[in-house]
């Protein structure tokens, strides 16, 4: 391992892998109190003359994947560079490669198609949105995690649609995967699409198209197609043949538009099938001979399993641990091993629901049933019986139920599985339940009965996908630790301002806003983690900061003093505003205590998993027509002016 103890604020505790740029490390990071992959390229290793070329690309990595999060995507954390090094923090993956499982004899069942193809295509159908283009999609740049998940790795030659940095006839790429322009320096989405072709060509078959090194190897991408699959694989449906000839094509314009049409056509081939017959020993792969290749492991809808709910939300299980980022991310991980682990198929999300009346469960089990795995219970410890046996995304429960009531249920659900998300089915009778499910973190929303379908299962999706980015990033533990950038807003009451001063300590810093001005002006000088406020202020509805706030800036937590009796109006914060805690007035100084360090936490695992953030901005417009425009209008431009900051607060 290298002399190096730290870079930047990580503590290095092992090596990856190493390549011809640079070295990765296992990370630690102390804060967060997570393991890290860190890339690192030592400047005095590279030749002066392209060092500068090699570090531009380097951080254009991090800029291409910094936009980017999708669970198919190892997600870029920070970007660092001093006088020795430069690296990227990134995601860890606990797993393997695709390449290592190729060489390893992995080879697919085949009664199915391949998840782990599925995920690919999602995330390049993502980072394609995003105007990013790979160039170098091959299964050393697919890392497969040890829960079956496949995450794209290795950015380092993408092209942003705003970059000119690679220019015309710089070839650059894997000539095994490469598409027939980028011999010619040339590429696109579809050049990414061929190259996914191969991979699907390679592990249906057992084979790559082509093989060969040099000038031989480039002819027969140039000029060949290669043998349909199903004939050295009779296990394939014939239809499969069409479909991979088509994505192979020579000219970019007679491969499929996207992604998402090559996958959805994959799928419809293996749908459309007849009877297959057993599965084929596992094979050996084929060796790699390509010198530049530096051996390290590093409209259409999609039907099928699970299919329409990846599509839906862009999301899916993956491990709590991590993946390993980047092209020699694997190669650690393989050390000692003689042959790669199987890759564990991937199951849809699981939702239980929760509800004493049979036609209530059966009515949502139909609602759900195709796009997840829906487990139903009848009462709450038979429903507690399942959680301690199994693993749920989202659990829903009914408030009213004999023998044990919904936040009572999901309290105990919290104990069990805290990374699980909770909802509560109430008709509005229970306002002190319901305050009090929040204050504890028990229920992330509440759906009202009887409920609108597609608000259902537009929350019931947003709460999937804030349960799969809570499985790959955990909020981090409390820490003594203080952070003089991020400041608390107490907005009106200056004796609580006082108070709270008092109580946070130096774990963030404390401003007194007496109005809503001075509240945005603070925003506009500080990174504000934190609004404490009175919904009862006598000078401005604060309601209508609450909802346009949590629009503009999700990230910020709102915790509410308050006397409010109204249910509904509670409700309706929770649901709008995302209130994240209420303390009755007068306020229990100790309790506020507690709710604010909560909150600080959970900022902190905002800046680390931004996409976890974005799902907290409400779906639908947050303030009413009925609502005071003006006030709407000024709030929203002024928030709106200093957006660019908390967008850069977000990417650190």
């Amino acid at each position: 391992m290298s002399t190096l103890a730290r870079i930047g604020k990580y503590e290095l505790v092992g090596e990856l892998g190493k390549g011809a740029m640079g070295v990765v490390y296992r990370g630690y990071d102390p804060v967060i109190q997570r393991y890290v992959a860190l890339k690192v390229i030592r400047k005095a290793d590279l030749d002066p003359a392209d060092g500068a070329a090699v570090l531009e690309r380097f951080k254009r990595e991090a800029q291409a994947v910094g936009k980017l999060h999708h669970p198919n995507i190892v997600a870029i954390y920070e970007y660092g560079e001093d006088d020795e090094c430069a690296f990227i923090a990134m995601e860890l993956v606990n797993g393997r490669a695709l390449r290592e499982h190729i060489r390893s004899g992995y080879r697919p069942e085949l009664k199915e198609f391949p998840e782990i193809l599925i995920h690919l295509l999602e995330g390049l159908e993502y980072s394609h949105m995003q105007g990013v283009v790979h160039r170098d999609i091959k299964p050393a740049n697919l890392l497969i995690s040890d829960m079956g998940v496949a995450k794209i790795s290795d950015f380092g030659i993408a092209r942003l649609e705003t970059s000119h940095l690679t220019k015309m006839g710089e070839v650059l790429g894997t000539p095994f995967y490469m598409a027939p322009e980028q011999f010619s320096g040339v590429a696109d989405e579809r050049s990414d699409i061929y190259s996914a072709a191969v991979i699907v060509y390679e592990v249906l078959t057992g084979r790559r198209p082509f093989d060969g090194q040099g000038a031989p190897l480039m002819k027969k991408i140039l000029e060949d197609m290669p043998p349909p699959p199903s004939s050295l694989e009779p296990r394939l449906p014939r239809e499969i043949d069409a479909v991979l000839m088509r994505a192979l094509a020579k000219e970019p314009a007679q491969r499929y538009r996207n992604a998402r049409q090559f996958a959805a056509a994959l799928l419809q081939a293996f749908e459309n099938r007849g009877r297959i017959s057993q599965p084929l020993p596992l094979g050996q792969g084929g060796e790699d001979t390509n010198p530049s290749d530096d051996g390290v492991a590093d409209g259409g809808t999609i039907s099928g399993k699970a299919a329409a709910l990846r599509r839906a939300l862009g999301g899916r299980l993956d491990a709590q641990g991590s993946a390993a980022g980047g092209e020699k991310a694997g190669e650690g991980a393989a050390a000692g091993s003689a042959a790669a682990p199987p890759i564990v198929p991937i199951r849809r999300p699981a939702l239980l629901f929760v509800d004493d009346e049979e036609r209530v469960v059966n009515a949502l089990r139909a609602l759900f049933k195709d796009n997840y795995r829906v487990v139903t219970a009848t009462s709450g410890e038979q429903a507690l019986g399942m959680v301690r046996r199994e693993r749920f995304h989202v659990v829903v429960s009914d408030q009213r139920m004999p023998g044990m009531l919904g936040v009572d249920l999901l309290r105990e659900v919290k104990a069990l599985a805290p990374n699980t998300v909770r909802m509560l089915l109430t008709g509005y009778s229970d306002l002190a339940a319901i305050v009090g499910s929040v204050n504890d973190g028990e229920v992330y929303r509440f759906i009202h009965k009887p409920w609108n379908q597609d608000d259902l299962m537009s929350t019931v999706g947003e709460a999937v996908t804030i349960a799969i980015a809570l499985e790959a990033s955990p909020p981090p533990r409390a820490t003594a630790k203080g952070d003089d950038d991020l400041t608390l807003v107490v907005l009106d009451d200056p004796a609580l301002a006082r108070a709270t001063r008092e109580m946070v300590g130096d774990l963030a810093r404390v401003e007194h806003a007496a109005n809503i001005e001075d509240a945005l002006r603070i925003f506009a000088e500080r990174e504000v983690a934190v609004l404490i406020a009175d919904l009862e202020s006598r000078r401005v509805d604060n309601t209508v900061l609450f909802k346009v706030l949590k629009r503009e800036h999700p990230g910020t937590l709102v915790v509410v003093a308050t006397k409010a009796s109204d249910s509904e109006l509670i409700i309706s914060l929770i649901n709008e505003a995302r209130i994240f805690r209420f303390v009755n007035k007068p306020v229990n100084l100790t309790l506020l205590q507690s709710h604010i360090v909560a909150a600080l936490e959970r900022y902190h695992s905002f800046k680390q998993a931004p996409a976890l953030m974005r799902t907290q901005r409400p779906k639908k417009p947050a303030v009413a027509e009925s609502e005071d425009t003006t006030l709407v209008r000024s709030i929203t431009e002024t928030l709106r002016s200093i957006g660019s900051r908390f967008a850069a607060a977000f990417k650190s």
